[in-house]
């Protein structure tokens, strides 16, 4: 029996169906195929994201590594500016001595000074001392100027002044009948003056203020 037809007719007719069956297979296996290739690039897409991503985190880390070392350093350098401008408790008689000698370089006379209750806080604590001078106005900015430009931190927080009523007494009554009075009046001053102390470790890990001499 032949396999194919061996008239002309049933040839053609082979030949049709032959071709109508190719386009159909074709027209059926063609949207899976280009799906498989739309499926390769989208796997390709994603492998080349995820090594991006792989890449930008390696990144990431290293330059987070370097930030922290970074912040570390900018860390170290603000403490150490702090620690120069913060006294601890044995170095607050030096910081008084420094503001009476503001004062004696204005050309001030010191009345005294007078510690006020300390102000305890968690890495710092608060020490406030009544300073009272004598002099004139000018003599009275500078020696404020002079407390500003101290290297530790001395901050004003309150300011009073007052006519020297007492020293002009005396000096009224030793003065000698028709002389003329002084023309420069001195003023009293009261300034509350505030500095920080640091905590120090105190013997068996205790972390304390020290005692402030007054």
């Amino acid at each position: 029996m032949p396999l194919l037809p061996t008239e002309k007719k049933d040839q053609i007719k082979f030949a049709v169906a032959l071709i109508a069956g190719g386009l159909g297979v074709y027209y059926y296996l063609y949207p899976y195929s280009a799906r498989a290739l739309e499926l390769d690039e989208q796997r390709a897409r994603v492998e080349r994201l995820e090594d991006t991503n792989e890449r930008a985190m390696r990144e990431l880390k290293r330059g987070t590594a370097k930030t922290l070392r970074a912040q570390a350093a900018r860390s170290r350098a603000t403490l150490g500016v702090l620690r120069q401008l913060v006294p601890t408790a044995h170095e607050v008689p030096a910081v008084l001595e420094e503001v009476s000698t503001a004062a004696r370089r204005a050309g001030l006379e010191i009345g005294g000074v007078q510690p006020e209750p300390v102000i305890g806080g968690d890495q710092f604590d608060t020490h406030r001392y009544k300073v009272t001078v004598v002099g004139s106005y000018h003599a009275l900015t500078s020696f404020m100027a002079n407390v500003g430009s101290l290297p530790r931190i001395v901050a004003p927080v309150t300011f009073a002044l007052a006519p020297a009523q007492a020293k002009n007494s005396a000096q009224a009554a030793a003065r000698p009948a028709g002389a003329p009075a002084p023309t420069v009046q001195p003023l009293m001053a009261t300034v509350t003056l505030q500095t920080y102390v640091a905590h120090t470790a105190a013997p068996g890990g205790a972390s304390r203020a020290g005692e402030v001499l007054p």
